[in-house]
């Protein structure tokens, strides 16, 4: 009897840690429906699990659904179920715990965000307060001025939400360029000599001085957004940034490229950002793919840039510029998209590292046809980005 009872609680321990490390891929990022998690609960109950192993791939099939979540898993996985006997006593499990072990063959940083919600009390970790101390200094919240200069590639969710509020109030500051026509009014500085000639005649020849003053307008420009796998911690704040963009001006046109050219100027009208994110996420189809940059450039140059390159719009091209298409005609296609663009901005996050040398072949050819390269991979970057060039 006491053994039935043992078992059963032993179990339950199981299936309760299972829901908490579910919650933890969720807040790390991970879509993970009601479905899945049952379908997650119901394997580990059914199937006969021997080893640590089986227990990954039974969790790992019934939870990822993306190929982006999972490093995001496996970082999650060996972090949560820290005893490496785990599954060789699977029904004499124990909480799992916060200690020192490594992702076996593994060798990339390690996920800011994973961390940060490991350590939210939520999952009742066991800790002494040694342990505590350790985890305090690892996981310390960014002032202002530390997040405005941290790089996005090493920022937590939650830093990332700040930052885009950040990113929000800068965009407030971007200058619009004076147009050449005028407007009618009834006061300013500027006196129009058309209106008030008008109005003396509708007044019986009483002067009534009219003005004028000089219509603004935001400047125009078209968005290409590398989307790969070397710009994945980059593209979607880029994509954040553009819907900004797309809500304060009219005349914005964004792309995305990676192995091939997606617009997607009207999936970002949406005021909602998550909506247009989920959409956008649906569409596309190239995500953390190869980068065909050539291919990419020849089909705006065939496709759009005579259709939206009409009215001297600036281009802004937000790439590594590392280059894995066969395709040898990248020289030809960046001099004939420079000659339909008033200007290329070059926004490169590689731009980060102090002794950057472009030595790679692609970046030397783009280098040559670009007015403007700049650094995007902080808060700082967009603030010199919106207040210099936009």
């Amino acid at each position: 009897m006491n053994t039935v009872i043992n078992n059963h609680s032993q179990d339950t321990k199981l299936l309760d840690n299972i829901l908490r490390f579910i919650r933890l891929l969720r807040k790390s990022g991970v879509k993970i429906g009601n479905q899945s998690s049952i379908d997650a609960l119901k394997s580990i109950k059914i199937l006969k699990i021997g080893n640590r192993k089986e227990f990954y791939w039974a969790l790992h099939t019934t939870l990822i659904n993306r190929n982006e979540d999972k490093e995001i898993f496996d970082q999650c996985f060996y972090l949560f179920w820290q005893n490496p006997k785990i599954m060789e006593q699977v029904f004499n499990l124990l909480i799992p715990q916060i200690g020192t072990q490594k992702s076996p063959g593994n060798t990339k940083k390690q996920l800011k965000r994973i961390s940060e919600n490991l350590g939210k009390k939520e999952f009742d970790l066991e800790k002494n307060q040694k342990d505590e101390i350790i985890f305090d200094s690892q996981m310390s919240w960014s002032n202002k001025s530390s997040i405005n200069s941290k790089d996005f590639e090493m920022m937590s969710l939650s830093e990332l939400k700040e930052a885009e509020e950040v990113i929000k109030k800068l965009l407030i500051k971007s200058k619009n360029q004076l147009t050449r026509r005028w407007k009618s009014k009834d006061n300013g500085i500027k006196i129009s000599y058309k209106n008030t000639i008008k109005k003396s005649i509708q007044n019986n020849g009483i002067i009534k001085l009219g003005y004028r003053s000089q219509l603004k307008k935001s400047k125009s420009l078209v968005i290409l957004i590398d989307i790969s796998g070397s710009m994945e911690s980059y593209s979607r704040i880029m994509l954040f940034f553009s819907h900004l963009l797309i809500q304060q001006q009219n005349d914005i046109e964004v792309f995305t490229f990676g192995t091939s050219l997606t617009r997607i100027t009207r999936l970002l009208k949406n005021k909602d950002i998550d909506f247009s994110l989920n959409k956008i996420g649906n569409f596309v189809t190239d995500w953390a793919a190869g980068t065909k940059i050539t291919s990419s450039i020849h089909d705006f140059n065939l496709n759009w840039s005579r259709r939206i390159l009409t009215q001297n719009q600036s281009l802004i091209l937000i790439s590594d510029g590392l280059e894995r298409d066969q395709n040898k005609n990248l020289d030809f296609e960046i001099n004939r998209l420079s000659m339909f663009a008033k200007n290329i901005i070059w926004l490169n996050p590689l731009l980060r590292y102090e002794k950057f040398e472009p030595k790679v072949a692609s970046i030397k050819t783009i280098l040559k046809y670009v007015n403007k390269i700049v650094p995007i991979h902080n808060i700082n970057s967009i603030d010199k980005l919106v207040n210099d060039i936009l």
